[in-house]
């Protein structure tokens, strides 16, 4: 009885954003983002306002979003100096987007390209850049590592040194103690003979 309830009150089919009859989606509409049957996505093509528009299967939607955020819209790129315009073009020579004001009054005679062109180098730089800076992070744990071992037998010796101190002066102590010692007993030994 329970598993009956949860089931009414469960998952719901979507039904098409056009008819609202069916629930058989097979299609989206990208402009309008309507999920459509078939039926409504024959008659969505024949409005003569949504001509233009792209029908997707719905199978495809993930392959589009991935291709639509791999393109990028590079026509409405404010510029940093001019408030007021967009950047047209990359300087090639300062590495940084520029405005059509920027172009005539600071980077006239440098080298420009195309926005696209000009991200595709940066990108390049930037991965260039990172790979380098991987390089030198495991060249500085190698670095570290010797370092390490270097310590650590730099320890060892100087806990050689110590031990040897230690044995050395065991030894001096107990020469000494072996001298008292001796001392103590030929005193006994002459007091005993005298008596």
């Amino acid at each position: 009885m329970a598993l009956s309830k949860s089931l009414q009150s469960g998952q719901v089919p979507l039904a098409c954003q056009l008819c609202e009859e069916s629930n058989e989606i097979k299609w989206k509409c990208l402009q309008c983002d309507f999920l459509l049957c078939t039926k409504c996505q024959t008659l969505h093509k024949k409005v003569k306002s949504t001509d233009q528009h792209t029908i997707i299967d719905i199978k495809d939607i993930a392959c589009h979003q991935q291709q639509t955020k791999d393109k990028l819209d590079f026509s409405n790129i404010p510029c940093g100096i001019h408030s007021d315009q967009n950047c047209c073009l990359f300087c090639q020579s300062c590495e940084v987007v520029v405005c059509p004001l920027c172009i005539t009054k600071i980077h006239e005679k440098h080298k420009m390209i195309e926005l696209a062109k000009g991200y595709e180098l940066t990108l390049k730089t930037v991965k260039t850049f990172n790979s380098d800076i991987d390089k030198k992070l495991v060249q500085n744990g190698e670095v570290l590592s010797e370092i390490g071992i270097f310590k650590s037998s730099e320890d060892s010796i100087k806990y050689e040194l110590e031990k040897q101190k230690i044995l050395s002066r065991e030894k001096v102590l107990m020469d000494e103690v072996k001298k008292h010692t001796n001392k103590l007993m030929k005193e006994l030994n002459q007091r005993r003979r005298s008596l």
